[in-house]
């Protein structure tokens, strides 16, 4: 318990180009997304409700 890595993919899941997006979680690492079709990555916060996930994208920006 507590070692398991989950994996699953959200059709149309990308916020930039609407493909395929790949959601890892780790223990260690907690949970990273990708889009095989635009190449973006993501640091992916996911909080289980009583109807579902729900899963958030973390917003950055440098000026």
């Amino acid at each position: 318990m507590g070692d398991a890595v989950s994996e699953f993919t959200l059709p149309e899941g990308c916020m930039l180009c609407g493909g395929a997006v790949s959601i890892r979680t780790t223990p260690g690492s907690g949970a990273h997304s990708y889009c095989a079709h635009c190449h973006w990555l993501s640091r992916t916060r996911l909080r289980m409700h009583k109807n579902g996930l729900e899963i958030a994208y973390a917003t950055q920006a440098l000026a």
